[in-house]
């Protein structure tokens, strides 16, 4: 696998745009997560081993917090052969308001290596009032690796105020790659008032929408099920699964934001003991 660092553009403001390269690799027995050519409002806070085996957990620290209008976030990082590693947030995105045309951007990008593992659970997204966001997860696999990832949109700041779907714009991708071709890829672009309410009536009067990738080689027949019988005992949440091959795919709809949270655990629950070989546990994030 080759190791490939993504360097700052000249013409980036100093301050607005979030830059972080890691690669999680295999030393002594255990994985070690190493930062390069980063720079500010992403800072390095190093890692733990919260399952108290070779399995590093990193916090994906943006300290700027939240996406003002020309702001951008970009996380790169290359998970190499036989590293098993976890990735999460401090907090939610907060992408602001935008009143001048400019989008915020955010780029989360991974290589998983063979017989690797990557699970990869942020915080939800939320596009505040009058916002215009553009967002964009890509993972790419090989046919030995393992994988667990997530994405959830709120709807807005849904309890503060009208503040409801009244967000401008959003332009938001999830995709992965086996080998360098697409095996999947989920997309939400809404560029109108119009669009926006559009996406308001797909969701059915759900406040958060949740999207859960899955990949392992040996996934059992009874995975789909046994995944909507966990992420399913949350109550008030709609869930469908699909599959092609070794992915699994979820879409998760919530009214309430513990609610999203807890469905997307009972995925985690239902397969991380297959894909990571252990039970999944709250992730700590202190």
């Amino acid at each position: 696998m080759i190791h490939t660092n993504i360097y700052p553009d000249p013409q980036w403001v100093v301050g607005k745009q979030a830059l972080m390269n890691v690669r999680a690799h295999l030393s002594g027995g255990k994985t070690i997560i190493q930062p390069s050519a980063w720079r500010i409002p992403f800072q390095w806070q190093g890692y733990h081993y919260q399952d108290h085996d070779d399995q590093p957990f990193m916090l994906m620290l943006n300290s700027g917090g939240g996406f003002v209008e020309g702001d951008g976030s970009y996380f790169f990082g290359n998970v190499e052969d036989g590293a098993r590693a976890l990735f999460t947030t401090t907090a939610s995105s907060k992408f602001y308001k935008c009143l001048n045309g400019l989008e915020s951007t955010e780029v989360v990008e991974f290589n998983v290596g063979e017989n690797a593992l990557l699970e990869f659970l942020p915080d939800e997204a939320i596009p505040f009032e009058a916002s215009r966001s553009k967002r964009s997860i890509r993972i790419n696999l090989q046919l030995s690796s393992r994988m667990f990832a997530t994405d959830i949109v709120s709807a807005g700041r849904v309890h503060y105020g009208r503040e409801i779907f009244k967000f401008h714009a959003l332009r938001s991708s999830f995709e992965i790659l086996l080998e360098g071709k697409s095996l999947a890829l989920d997309k939400v672009i809404v560029k109108t008032p119009q669009e926006v309410q559009d996406l308001d009536r797909l969701w059915n009067g759900a406040r958060h929408s949740a999207l859960v990738f899955a990949y392992a080689p040996d996934l059992t027949k009874e995975a789909e099920d046994l995944v909507r019988m966990m992420a399913g005992k949350t109550e008030g949440v709609e869930i469908g699964v699909s599959r092609i091959g070794d992915l699994l795919t979820a879409r998760i709809l919530a009214y309430e934001t513990w609610q999203v949270h807890e469905a997307i655990f009972g995925c985690w629950s239902a397969l991380r003991p297959a894909i990571a070989g252990k039970p999944a546990r709250p992730i700590c994030k202190c």
